[in-house]
């Protein structure tokens, strides 16, 4: 069973501001709402949704040295989460990402200063990764250099990949390692990047995963927002719909697709039911002010897929 499988995870660990309206947001405009700061990343999410659907997890990234670092570093201890092989540098300033949510919860505007892995020297880091990976998976996601990427892969050639594209700009590293990747999740904007395909009839959607299998990925899961994910393998092709949820929070939704993947994966469920998992572990974020959901379980998504599905 997957509790006993092991997942490397190799990503960003930032601190999260997110803004809430009480109205309707009005830009240019000081609006009145209410401010929550959690600790966040892409990577850093990824790998808590894994704990909390017990796996084995190990976090590598990288840390600064001042106040906001020292938060995230705490905030990982206390939630059991592994980081005792990142890269700890001094005199660095964490990560940072602005959220402005408007007045449906979903992300009107943001901002990421991520310096940290931005002006990354990349030999630095790929020196300092382990000589061996003690798991089964290892996830990757775009905010690492296409460089570091590529040497992640040669190193654990053994490893099983699952990779997030994060944003439309950064989805662009991936393109040299698509060849070497088990699943791939994306959304539309990124796969439209990557692929330079636009995308104006269902056909385009269908023919978009088909280029992603043709480059070499095993398992694509495009997701679409409201309208659900569309996903194949080899001669598979298909799409569901979004599962209704009371939308607090968007931010985290991706990451915790990435989770459920993960999970269904490792119980060698078909690709169907992994689009369930993605998809119902998303709802289940989507419903928390927080990017991770702290009520995401395997007996929670099973749940919503049972209730789902009668």
């Amino acid at each position: 069973m997957s509790k006993f499988v092991s997942v490397t995870v190799f990503g960003a660990a930032n601190v999260d501001i997110t803004g809430y309206t009480k109205s309707t947001l009005i830009y240019k405009d000081a609006n009145i709402g209410t401010m929550k700061t959690t600790a966040g990343g892409v990577g850093r999410n990824i790998a808590e949704n894994l704990i909390n659907l017990d796996f084995d997890v190990q976090f590598i990234s990288i840390f600064g040295d001042d106040p906001l670092s020292e938060f995230l570093i705490k905030d990982s201890k206390n939630k059991k989460l592994s980081i005792d092989r990142s890269l700890f540098l001094k005199n660095a300033s964490a990560s940072t990402f602005i959220a402005i949510m408007d007045e449906h919860n979903d992300l009107a505007l943001g901002i990421s200063a991520m310096s940290l892995f931005d002006e990354l020297d990349n030999k630095l880091f790929i020196n300092h990764l382990p000589n061996k990976l003690n798991s089964e998976y290892t996830v990757l996601e775009t905010n690492f250099s296409t460089e570091i990427l590529q040497a992640i892969i040669e190193k654990y050639p053994e490893q099983k990949f699952v990779l997030d594209t994060v944003s439309g700009k950064k989805s662009l590293r991936a393109l040299p390692v698509l060849k070497n990747l088990h699943i791939l999740k994306t959304n539309l904007l990124e796969a439209e990047m990557m692929s330079g395909m636009e995308i104006k009839t269902e056909k385009n959607l269908y023919d978009m995963v088909r280029y992603f299998i043709k480059q070499g990925v095993n398992k694509v899961f495009i997701t679409l927002g409201k309208d659900g994910v569309i996903y194949g393998e080899h001669d598979i092709i298909d799409k569901q719909p979004s599962i209704a949820s009371k939308v607090v929070n968007t931010i985290g939704a991706g990451d915790s697709f990435v989770a459920g993947l993960v999970y269904a994966d490792s119980e060698a469920y078909s690709i169907d039911r992994m689009a369930q998992f993605g998809m119902a572990s998303a709802a289940v974020t989507v419903q928390h002010h927080e990017a991770v959901s702290p009520v995401l379980s395997r007996k929670r998504i099973s749940d919503l897929i049972r209730l789902k599905n009668e």
